[in-house]
Formats: C-alpha cells, sequence, structure tokens
C-alpha cells in the first residue's frame, strides 16, 4: 500500500503542482514538453523514494514510461475524438494512470524483495501520512481541474476556458477544498460546506454567468471533498482487512 500511495502521491505532484499551463500546451504539440512532463513526474517520484532508489529504480523508470504512453494515448483521444469532453478525457487519464500503477506495484511486489518504504527519507511518515497527502492533493491540485472541466461542460459559456489559468479564484478553490477536507477528517462530517460559505455568499452578490459559476464551482467541490472522505474510509478499511 506504501509504494502505491507512494507512487500515486508522485503522480498527483507532478502531473496538478507542476504542470502549468504553458506546458499542457506544450505536450500537446511536441515531444518536447511531453518528454519535460514525464521528467517532472519521474523527478517527483524519485524524491518520495529517495531513500530505497536503489532497490527502486526499475518501478520509478516504469511509471515513467507508463506515464508516457497513457499521455500519448489521452493527447491522441482529445484531438481525434471532438465529442469526448474534457471531464471524460480527464477521467479517462487519470483512470489509466491509477490502473498503471496498480499494476506497476503488483509486478514489483512479485518480482522485488520486500522494501520497508521511508518516505522522503523521513521514518516517522506513515502510510496514514502518505494517504493523507495523497488525498488532500487530490482534493486541492487535481480538484482545481475537474472544477474547471465540470464548468466547461455545464457552466455558462462565458465562463469557460480552454486552459486553467493559476489565478486567485483558483488558488481560493484549493484553500477552501483543503479546508474542508481537513475538517472533515480531523473535526466533524458537519464542517465539510463552511469552508465553502464565503464564495456562496460571493455568488448571492453576482449576478447572471457570474453568480452561476460560482455556485458551480461550489457545488463541485462539495462533491470532491465528500469523495474524496469517502476514499480516505475506503482505503483504510482495505488496508485493515
Amino acid at each position: 500500500m506504501e509504494l502505491l500511495l507512494a507512487l500515486y502521491l508522485g503522480h498527483l505532484v507532478g502531473d496538478f503542482a507542476l504542470q502549468p499551463g504553458w506546458l499542457v500546451t506544450a505536450k500537446r504539440n511536441g515531444w518536447r514538453g511531453l518528454a519535460a512532463h514525464v521528467t517532472i513526474i519521474g523527478l517527483c517520484t524519485v524524491i518520495i523514494v529517495i531513500a530505497q532508489i536503489q532497490y527502486l529504480w526499475g518501478v520509478v523508470i516504469l511509471s515513467m514510461a507508463a506515464h508516457l504512453v497513457i499521455e500519448m494515448v489521452t493527447i491522441r483521444l482529445r484531438s481525434r475524438i471532438t465529442a469526448l469532453s474534457g471531464i471524460s478525457v480527464l477521467a479517462i487519464d487519470q483512470g489509466l494512470h491509477v490502473l498503471s500503477l496498480v499494476g506497476i506495484v503488483w509486478i514489483a511486489e512479485n518480482l522485488l524483495p520486500p522494501v520497508e518504504l521511508v518516505p522522503f527519507g523521513l521514518p516517522q511518515l506513515t502510510a496514514w501520512h502518505l494517504l493523507s497527502l495523497c488525498a488532500l492533493a487530490v482534493v486541492t491540485l487535481m480538484g482545481a481541474i475537474i472544477v474547471h472541466e465540470v464548468g466547461n461542460a455545464f457552466g455558462p459559456t462565458s465562463c469557460r476556458r480552454e486552459i486553467l489559468p493559476f489565478d486567485s479564484w483558483r488558488v481560493a478553490g484549493m484553500i477552501e477544498r483543503g479546508a474542508a477536507l481537513v475538517l472533515v477528517v480531523a473535526a466533524n462530517p458537519a464542517w465539510l460546506a463552511v469552508p465553502f460559505l464565503p464564495r456562496i455568499a460571493y455568488a448571492f452578490w453576482r449576478e447572471g454567468d457570474e453568480r452561476a459559476c460560482h455556485m458551480l464551482a461550489a457545488l463541485t467541490g462539495l462533491v470532491i471533498c465528500s469523495l474524496g472522505w469517502a476514499s480516505i474510509i475506503v482505503v483504510i478499511m482495505a488496508n485493515n482487512l
């Protein structure tokens, strides 16, 4: 479980935190951008498993190769099948990435000797910490892309954008979703909606398309955080079986 969480955390950071809009465009238009993106994924993963890299370098290379193939597939899907919405491509892309990491971990567990993972070389970090970091990255980093694609699919035309900019509203969304997940896990599920109240209040002061965009973003954020919380519970239960 620890290895899967470590690989997934490296994927999340490289795919969402360290993939600005210009790199998204570059990877869709040429091999240099694609190579840079995959290299970033690899470096993020190396940082997480650095203490055991002498045993896991093959796993890192394999995860990079799988990421490269999946990116090529989804880039082709996006360009060839125009009927697919951005949210559909995102779901396919992320689903394939997760499945590939599960497969890589299965191969590693069957071919490599048992390795006690020490995330970031810090013995005090446990599987729970990795799970928490993954969940936080999903709701904050991936969540920004999900909100963006949901807005493009279902929001007013005036709010739709091809590439998500790193602006103040994106940062605000990351903060509100992250705060919601922390409150749910550390305090009480009843606190889930609290971080979204300022945006909802702001939306009521706006009109037309702008109000609709903010309400849709708040609703999508609530759903993402609810699913993130449920995923934490499922993973903990599965790990305890």
